[in-house]
């Protein structure tokens, strides 16, 4: 299974931009490092998931890299991908 075409033209809009991608199979939302605090604010996702979040954003490079959390069967996934070189 390869990665949802929404999610790929999400990447390719917000390259070199620090945030999230959320996505399901009917699409994908990108939110920048701020607008991701602002949600855990108001979230009611577990502590230790909104630690590994944050870690997860801090942590990358946004320029070669892609943070993405999905969500299904009621699970959410933190997932982080690698741009292959053109």
């Amino acid at each position: 299974m390869g990665v949802s075409s929404h999610l790929t033209h999400s990447f390719a809009k917000h390259r070199g931009v620090r945030g999230v991608h959320f996505y399901d199979s009917s699409g994908s939302q990108f939110f920048q490092w701020d607008q991701v605090f602002g949600l855990l604010g108001k979230s009611e996702f577990p502590a230790v998931f909104n630690e590994k979040l944050v870690d997860a954003i801090a942590n990358y490079n946004p320029d070669t890299e892609f943070v993405a959390v999905s969500a299904g069967n009621g699970q959410l996934t933190i997932e982080m991908f690698k741009a292959q070189a053109v």
